[in-house]
């Protein structure tokens, strides 16, 4: 008589898959271990902002202070990126770079876990997953990872703070509101942009959370609350100071200045910067202003720039709007940075073939993304509304900020994890995109789209072409 063993049929053991999530982070690394080495022969010193961070951590690491080259306490930048660099620095040496690009690396697949929560949140696993790919293997993304920028530091803080404040939303948890308000201060500390968002997200959460107005004034208030406390120091050392209120820097004045006063270009804005000196510069200009000869703060001196400009705008409301119609595609032009770095021998002698190479991987990965995110948000919004308001408010305002000071495609990069989401909308759900084709949402997108190339086209045919022209004249 058989056993009960041999009588019951065998069945093998379940095999365990591996989750397709695990598959995109272990690409991911290994790519990434790949440009680190190949970047090790490039310097991480992509522009004049790279240098800067790398001054300022570098005497953070070695003196414990925040200061300017001659020794002099300042408030110039956010602290946390320099802060962090100067981490790195104290573990592999000064001006040891390739700590902090391999750092900036792991936070870029953190980036790409957060995105996937924030889309099965939002969306589903299925789109989560292609919205993951693209976050992981984004060639921009990749690219200001191995740069001293605060880019990479930045998005990471800003995608997680939306995710938070959506999982809050959703499970109706005040303490991930909390959390929220942590991951805010933080990218508001490197980058003070985010400041201006605080009323916008009070607003949104007295909309957005469920119950009694008492329960909404307390979600509202809650994550503000946290993060006032979290920049408070750093408030209250810069006010002291700079003997004027610098809550996280002292850049705001100057840079609405610079994008709102009469010798701002109106093409390439932000070119005012570099470009525009002697007589013509800001802080010659307000210098004319001024009948007290005495000496001012670097806060002062901002505070003095701000309304400068705002009286400028107000004087002059034409040339204004005209000007932040250009910054709006400015903002939205294709990805040019590290084309240009590649163009003007950034990464050594290239040809034109790699340098085309180049641009067709950069603007061609941007062109594909930029198109489905607006089917997506045009045709396959979240189901629920709260969603798609947060999310399409966290991308329009840094664009809206952008648009009336002035815009780069660099200062974009941060939010295009949240366009991931709508393109990997798009991408996934395309036949239905498709056979709606007849409806509004769809001939939005599509004028999007054309709106979007008729401003490219404008930009190179008009400003880069004729740019080409004046260096080669």
């Amino acid at each position: 008589m058989p056993s009960a063993d041999q009588s019951s049929p065998q069945h093998p053991a379940p095999v365990r898959r591996v989750h397709p999530l695990a598959w995109i982070l272990l690409l991911g690394a290994v790519l990434r271990v790949g440009l680190w080495f190949a970047w090790s022969g490039w310097s991480p010193l992509l522009n004049n902002d790279a240098e800067d961070y790398q001054g300022l951590a570098s005497r953070l690491a070695t003196t414990g202070a925040y200061t300017s080259a001659s020794g002099q306490l300042i408030s110039l930048r956010p602290p946390l990126y320099p802060a962090i660099v100067a981490a790195t620095y104290w573990f592999a040496g000064i001006e040891h770079d390739h700590v902090a690009r391999a750092v900036q690396a792991c936070v870029g697949l953190l980036t790409t876990l957060v995105v996937y929560r924030l889309s099965v949140l939002v969306y589903s696993r299925r789109i989560a997953l292609c919205a993951a790919a693209i976050t992981c293997f984004y060639p921009a993304l990749l690219a200001y990872s191995n740069v001293l920028l605060s880019e990479t530091w930045f998005t990471f803080f800003a995608v997680a703070f939306a995710w938070l404040v959506l999982e809050a939303v959703h499970r109706e948890r005040l303490a991930i509101l909390a959390a929220a308000g942590l991951a805010l201060a933080l990218a508001a500390l490197t980058r003070s942009i985010m400041l201006l968002f605080v009323p916008f997200l009070a607003l949104y959460l007295l909309w957005a959370w469920r119950g009694a107005w008492g329960r909404r004034v307390t979600a509202a208030l809650l994550p503000l609350v946290v993060f006032a406390l979290l920049i408070a120091p750093w408030a209250v050392r810069n006010t002291r100071l700079q003997q004027t209120l610098a809550i996280i820097d002292v850049m705001g004045g100057r840079n609405a200045m610079m994008g709102n006063y009469e010798y701002t270009p109106t093409e390439r804005s932000w070119a005012t910067i570099s470009d525009v000196g002697g007589e013509r510069a800001w802080y010659n200009v307000l210098a004319r202003e001024r009948l007290d000869a005495a000496p001012l703060t670097q806060g002062q001196l901002d505070k003095q720039a701000l309304a400068h400009a705002i009286r400028f705008v107000l004087t002059h409301p034409t040339l204004t709007l005209k000007r932040d119609v250009v910054k709006f595609f400015n903002f939205w032009q294709l990805e040019r940075t590290f084309v240009a770095a590649a163009a003007n021998g950034y990464f050594g002698d290239l040809s034109k073939v790699a340098v085309g190479f180049v641009a067709a991987v950069f603007c061609g990965s941007y062109t594909v993304v930029i198109f489905a995110a607006m089917f997506g948000i045009c045709s396959a919004r979240p189901a629920d509304w709260r969603d798609h308001v947060f999310l399409l408010g966290s991308i329009l305002f840094p664009c809206l900020i952008h648009s009336l000071i002035f815009a780069h495609e660099r200062y974009r990069l941060p939010v295009m994890p949240l366009l991931f989401l709508y393109a990997a909308a798009a991408l996934v759900d395309w036949r239905q995109i498709w056979d709606r084709r007849r409806t509004v949402g769809f001939a939005v997108a599509v004028g999007l789209c054309l709106l979007l190339t008729a401003g490219w086209l404008r930009e190179l045919l008009m400003v880069d072409l004729a740019l080409a022209e004046r260096l080669i004249g």
